[in-house]
């Protein structure tokens, strides 16, 4: 096993030539945020994990990287058919996928934009000096057009720009800034100081990016040379297993369906079917989802991994699988179901674990068709498995325990109250309180639960990437901080918190709440569902920019949103009825 660094210039080389993704790779799941951090990491000069590859001349089916990033490419158009045939010598990405194919889209490639339009890689070379909301210090846009200076496309380092050094570059950069600055009226134009600041920035910012691009000290190669020594592909797709373990949402099922013998495609398809009726609750749910759910109920617990398909054990399995499956695609589309239409999630912001589907399943495969009363518990259930961190750690040790209270008939309902015990004994918090309403961390759950009350639908439940919600203050916080000098404490609190569409809170920029919610009811708009509290939702002018009308409006808002919080997550504190 080597063990090299690289330049990103000689590996964005190797990409679609050398370089290429095994079928067991899941298909590119970063999103645009994901990718500016990477970029801003690097920038920062962090250490990124090492890239690990397999070099190898065996039959296994060669997928390119994407020219231009696109969440909804059909992967069947990037396998490359001759590439894939055995006794031709390639390389694989193991572990890097999402990290290569981001920074081949930066510099070399693009990303496509929601009308389909292909965006470019542009970076703010004066950044560097502050974080911007996000927490970025280096900026990183998507756009179709020159956004102008000072934003430079990062792709004219592999194209117009290859044959400059930094120093070069920086230099041109700064001549064009200070073109721009001169054209100014005096009194708008930067100090010498600030001139002189700007300047070290983006040589800085150049000297760096240059740095990334050609030098062999940023990105560090781990290769398996399949073709020199004994790498077989049983032995890959263990070690592959084992590198990404530790991913969020990892489709780890491909291994297991790579592992099987010929013969059981059926039960492949029926997976993939399974997780496509899944995807229409618009999370993002893999094949691994579905078989480790199978896996529970037939009890051979949660963990995932070729080898319990394997032997007469694995036949077996898949024996009782196919057997028993009309009775859990039921239970699958019960499940479905209940995701669209009592919880209402529509966006992983709203997800942190994936794995407390699996005992809800596991549920309905024993119990179908439960009753409003169960269905309320289930919906406190998943509210304190997300809020509460169920299953933040040791997450199948969990799923097996819990599959001992919901795994069989239960005659009085969904075993809220048994689950509970259980994460307490664990030391783990099983009930809403009001401390819980502060913490920015569940903001997004705390609020969708309120429209989801108020609107019957989760605001998340978006197609065009515009609409998507946003994080907005009521009374708008660079005023509540600047006019009234209150601290953030006071300002940062869920009762001030709505969301809004992305776009529309672009448009809206700081207009005070009494103008920007008189408008949109004088427009015939329903401003309720923002502001929940009926009289200021009468008449919004009651929405005065002064300290004590601002806390009383925030605190009776605040309660509001506690009162219908309470009642989703902790419903069995209320009531005893039986099922």
């Amino acid at each position: 096993m080597s063990y090299k660094a690289r330049t990103l210039f000689r590996l964005i080389g190797e990409i679609n030539h050398s370089l290429y993704l095994p079928h067991i790779q899941r298909p590119f799941v970063w999103e645009e945020e994901q990718m500016v951090k990477l970029f801003d990491s690097l920038m920062r000069n962090y250490p990124i994990q090492t890239l690990l590859f397999w070099r190898t001349k065996d039959e296994i089916k060669a997928r390119k990287f994407m020219d231009a990033v696109s969440w909804d490419t059909d992967l069947s158009v990037l396998y490359d058919e001759n590439i894939s045939q055995p006794g031709i010598e390639k390389v694989f990405v193991l572990d890097g996928q999402q990290r290569l194919q981001s920074l081949y889209a930066m510099f070399n490639g693009a990303v496509t934009g929601d009308n389909g339009s292909r965006t470019e890689a542009w970076f703010d070379i004066t950044s560097g000096t502050a974080p911007d909301d996000e927490g970025i210090l280096h900026p990183l846009r998507f756009a179709a057009q020159s956004p102008g200076l000072p934003w430079y496309r990062v792709a004219d380092l592999m194209g117009k720009d290859n044959q400059r050094n930094a120093e070069e570059l920086a230099d041109q950069l700064n001549e064009a800034l200070d073109a721009i600055d001169s054209s100014f009226p005096a009194h708008q134009q930067p100090s010498k100081e600030d001139a002189k600041a700007r300047e070290k920035q983006v040589r800085r910012n150049l000297s760096q990016l240059v740095s990334l691009l050609r030098e062999e000290k940023h990105f560090w190669v781990q290769e398996l040379d399949g073709v020199a020594n004994e790498f077989p592909y049983e032995r890959i797709l263990d070690i592959f297993v084992r590198v990404n373990s530790g991913g969020t949402k990892l489709d780890s099922s491909d291994l297991m369906f790579a592992a099987m013998k010929e013969g059981w495609d059926e039960i492949e398809v029926v997976i993939e079917q399974t997780a496509d009726l899944l995807r229409e609750t618009k999370l993002h749910f893999d094949k691994t989802f579905p078989l480790k759910c199978l896996l529970v109920v037939h009890g051979r617990g949660a963990e995932t991994g070729p080898e319990k398909f394997a032997g007469e054990s694995g036949k077996q399995l898949l024996k009782d699988m196919s057997e028993g499956w009309d009775r859990a695609e039921q239970a699958f589309r019960e499940l479905r179901d209940f995701l669209q239409n009592d919880l209402r999630v529509a966006s992983d912001k709203l997800i942190r674990s994936y794995g407390s589907f699996i005992p809800l399943f596991d549920y309905l495969y024993h119990n179908p068709k439960p009753n409003e009363v169960s269905r309320a518990r289930m919906r406190a259930y998943h509210y304190k498995a997300q809020l509460f961190g169920w299953y933040s750690r040791g997450t199948d040790s969990v799923i097996n325990a819990l599959h001992g209270i919901v795994g069989k008939t239960c005659s009085t309902g969904f075993p809220v109250d048994e689950m509970k015990q259980y994460f307490q004994r664990r030391g783990v918090r099983t009930e809403l309180n009001r401390a819980d309403l502060v913490e920015n961390r569940l903001r997004f759950i705390l609020l969708n639960l309120i429209y989801v009350n108020e609107m019957g639908a989760s605001p998340f439940d978006v197609a065009f990437k515009g609409n998507e919600p946003h994080i907005d203050h009521i009374y708008p916080r660079h005023a509540l901080s600047t006019k009234l000098g209150l601290p953030s404490r006071d300002i940062n609190h869920l009762g001030n918190y709505r969301f809004v569409g992305r776009t529309d809170n672009i448009r809206k920029r700081a207009e005070l709440p009494a103008s920007y919610f008189g408008r949109l009811k004088s427009a015939g708009i329903e401003v309720s569902r923002h502001l929940l509290l009926q009289d200021f939702s009468n008449d919004p002018s009651l929405l005065g920019f002064d300290e004590p009308t601002y806390k009383k409006f925030r605190d009776e808002r605040f309660e509001r949103i506690w009162e219908q919080a309470q009642r989703a997550v902790n419903p069995e504190l209320a009531t005893s009825a039986v099922p």
